[in-house]
């Protein structure tokens, strides 16, 4: 998951400690959802650990709103469009002098897809030229940046591979449009450490699955009257423009949609009927006494439904392909540790590994459908994330050759030890000491420190925020 994956890297530790689960999560305590922000992050990340240095951080997820930090940040991804985005505050006016700001932050599909695909080349060629001006301006020591670009033509793109249709080579341009990125940075400064890290890697998605109903159908949901709103489905219908001025002209409105539209995202369920249900992201909670508003299932019971459940996911099988849906169920006390494991679900599903993911539609349907359209081109994804991503690294200070699957943890310590900053003792991850020069790492060891202060969180978004952030999130195909 994106931004969780993220937060992960530049933390060094996992979701239990910083608090990120997603960007569009389930509300702590609520049958609902809301929007995490960087405001949320409950650990220092990388630009936070490595004082000594000047950094420029560029389009990282879940760094909005921006922070004050040694250097420049420019939080365009995340930021609500139009949003003040940069730290120094003045430097977006720089920066917009310069270049499209619209070709710095994240883009979504509100026309066609040949639109879309130009989109992101021009995107990258944009960025590389931005990010190497950047640099210079900021003075920069290091440079953190994350572009979804890669991401974003999978998704949309992945069906007309090896196929005779237009665009058929969409991937592969794209991928191209990214090694020519890579070369302007390259050739900008030849003497420099780099490291490329993909948060995670791609594969074909083969339908969506609807968990609520399967919940249903064991007898641990029920269904409720699902409440249909006939102004949620004009202003959803508006182009992206027109649900702009909406939000400008016409705010009470415009907060009720967004509200309907956050309620409505776990399903119409009859609560007080209901012992489990599933989230957004593989996400499956129980309807715990104590712990949620009509929790109905006794903490002494939670366990024994937990496994009955793990047990039943672990069956399901695509009709069609007669493969299973899910590969792993993780209970939380298993893969997550430290203060905000409240926060994380009661079970995690692995359907990534498998090409599946939970579908946004929440009314009962047929357990396993094909994908479902999306608001910004009316056209569905056809490929979802894959748990394997990649770690390749250069330069004066890394050795040649291959080493053993890394984690993301270790993408944090790994960079504060190139830049000769002790790493704390509590991260999870580890620094990639196999990856570099052996010659130089016997001079420059790896240095501990104890446990570094945590970092305050400050809340949620603003409802304009919010409101703008649920239009893009909405074209991109992550709600319903």
């Amino acid at each position: 998951m994106t931004d969780c994956a993220w937060t992960s890297a530049f933390t060094g530790v996992n979701p239990g400690k910083h608090g990120i689960f997603g960007s569009w999560y389930r509300a702590p305590g609520a049958y609902e959802c809301r929007y995490f922000s960087g405001r949320d992050r409950r650990s220092k990340a990388l630009w936070e650990l490595g004082s000594e240095a000047r950094f420029l951080v560029w389009n990282v997820p879940m760094a909005y709103p921006p922070s004050p930090l040694e250097g420049v940040m420019v939080s365009g991804y995340g930021a609500p469009p139009g949003a003040r985005m940069c730290h120094p505050d003045d430097f977006q006016e720089r920066l917009a002098e310069r270049f499209e700001l619209l070709d710095i932050v994240d883009r979504a599909p509100h026309t066609s897809l040949e639109r879309f695909l130009e989109d992101l080349i021009r995107g990258l060629q944009v960025q590389a030229e931005a990010l190497t001006w950047a640099a210079a301006e900021s003075g920069a020591d290091c440079v953190v940046a994350v572009w979804p670009h890669v991401d974003r033509v999978q998704h949309f793109f992945w069906r007309f591979r090896n196929s005779s249709h237009p665009l058929s080579g969409a991937v592969e341009r794209v991928h191209e449009a990214m090694d020519r990125a890579t070369g302007v940075l390259l050739e900008r400064w030849p003497e420099a450490d780099f490291v490329v890290v993909s948060d995670h890697g791609a594969g074909p998605l083969h339908a969506d699955v609807n968990l609520g109903g399967w919940l249903a159908s064991r007898g641990r949901a029920v269904y409720g009257k699902k409440r249909s709103s006939p102004l949620l489905r004009v202003a959803w219908a508006l182009p992206p423009a027109a649900r702009k001025l909406g939000r400008r002209y016409a705010p009470d409105t415009a907060r009720k949609t967004l509200g309907a539209t956050i309620t409505g995202q776990l399903g119409p369920f009859d609560w007080s009927e209901t012992q489990a249900f599933c989230g957004i992201n593989g996400d499956l909670w129980l309807n715990l006494e104590g712990r949620e508003p009509l929790g109905m299932v006794p903490e002494d019971a939670a366990a024994e439904l937990e496994e009955e459940l793990a047990a039943g996911l672990l069956e399901l099988r695509d009709p069609s392909r007669e493969e299973p849906v899910v590969g792993s169920v993780y209970p939380r006390r298993e893969i997550y540790s430290g203060p905000a494991t409240h926060l994380a679900p009661d079970l995690m599903l692995d359907m990534w590994s498998q090409g599946y993911r939970v579908t946004p539609a929440r009314q009962p349907s047929e357990l396993v459908t094909a994908p479902q359209p999306l608001a910004g081109v009316k056209e569905a994804w056809s490929s979802e994330h894959r748990p394997l991503g990649i770690f390749v690294a250069a330069g004066p200070r890394f050795s040649g050759g291959r080493t053993e699957e890394l984690s993301l943890l270790d993408v944090c310590p790994t960079a504060l030890a190139l830049l000769g900053a002790a790493v704390p003792e509590e991260l999870d991850g580890r620094a990639a000491t196999e990856a570099f020069d052996a010659d130089w790492l016997s001079s420059h060891p790896v240095s501990s420190t104890e446990a570094a202060a945590a970092r305050r969180a400050e809340g949620d978004y603003s409802e304009e925020e919010a409101a703008a952030v649920a239009a893009h999130l909405r074209d991109l195909g992550y709600i319903e």
